[in-house]
């Protein structure tokens, strides 16, 4: 019976159905196939920026955290009390500026944004103010080094030290590792070169997980030729509920459609005597036909010659 452009028939002689196709001219997906890396939009090792004894490491390896997050924290009691006292001399400073004022004949309801820039700066020096909001500044910075907090959001790597741990500031803390955005590199032939463009879609395909798919669009290609004869290109991923990682290796796959050709399916091509042959119905027998491929994908093979439209 006939379904589409397929029927079904039953062999005379064994009685083994068949399914015919009726060849079409018809749009050809031409594909090819790289091996790539995923790797991370945004990635970036830790360090502390100065050495001390590690007294608290607040996150574990794969744990997700938040941009601004402490991840962990240096022996810092001393500068701790560094810092308290700079804010006690702080406050000192500024009921001393309240006095200038008074002496200065000024009235301490008096907004500073009233008061003259240049007396308000002399009256800041006498007071102590500046050297003070200095002091501040400067053992607020010395604390913060001993602070260790995530740039952005993403999922923890590689911490290898313990609590207690002596670190200095050329050790790498940890790794943080954008669990959002992904990017895959990949790389195809020179011949292949001129398949690729920017924006054009690609399927990944992760060789762990065979079942799960993902679309990107190329964002880049180097054009610069490698000793191996291969052109890098990049593209992003819509990662939106992917299970991906930095690492993973994938197959990618990139497709360009090619109109009016002649397509057959996989299965319908059968080796006799090392030569390319495909049978089609004529009369109730099957016809042997030599043909000559064009291009293949993952399903379907382009046809040169060899086969009749129809």
């Amino acid at each position: 019976g006939l379904v589409g452009s397929e029927m079904c028939i039953r062999d005379r002689n064994n009685g083994t159905n068949v399914v015919i196709h009726v060849v079409e001219k018809q749009e050809f997906n031409k594909q090819i196939i790289a091996n790539g890396v995923i790797v991370a939009f945004q990635k970036s090792d830790l360090r502390f920026t100065t050495s001390e004894r590690i007294v608290e490491i607040k996150v574990r390896n794969g744990q997700k955290v938040s941009k601004g997050q402490i991840l962990a924290v240096l022996d810092n009691a001393i500068l701790g009390n560094q810092l308290n006292k700079a804010k006690i001399y702080l406050d000192k400073a500024k009921s001393k500026l309240q006095e200038e004022k008074i002496n200065y004949g000024i009235d301490v309801k008096t907004s500073n944004d009233a008061i003259d820039a240049v007396v308000l700066k002399n009256l800041k020096i006498k007071s102590g103010l500046l050297e003070a909001e200095n002091a501040l500044e400067n053992a607020q910075l010395l604390y913060n080094q001993t602070i260790i907090k995530a740039p952005f959001s993403g999922v923890v790597a590689n911490i290898k030290v313990k609590s207690g741990n002596y670190i200095t500031s050329a050790d790498i803390f940890c790794t943080i590792i954008s669990s959002q955005d992904f990017e895959v590199l990949f790389s195809v032939l020179e011949s292949e070169f001129s398949f690729l463009e920017t924006n054009q879609e690609i399927t990944i395909n992760p060789f762990t997980d065979k079942d799960s798919s993902y679309k990107g669009f190329i964002s880049e290609i180097n054009p610069l030729v490698d000793e191996n004869g291969l052109i890098q290109a990049k593209a992003k991923i819509d990662t939106e509920g992917a299970n991906l990682f930095d690492g993973m290796n994938v197959k990618v796959t990139a497709s360009q459609p090619i109109k009016d050709v002649t397509v057959i399916p996989k299965e319908a091509l059968v080796l006799r005597s090392n030569r390319e042959v495909v049978f089609t119905y004529e009369d109730g027998f099957a016809k042997w036909n030599y043909v000559k491929i064009s291009e293949e994908n993952s399903s379907s093979y382009a046809l040169k010659e060899g086969i009749e439209i129809g």
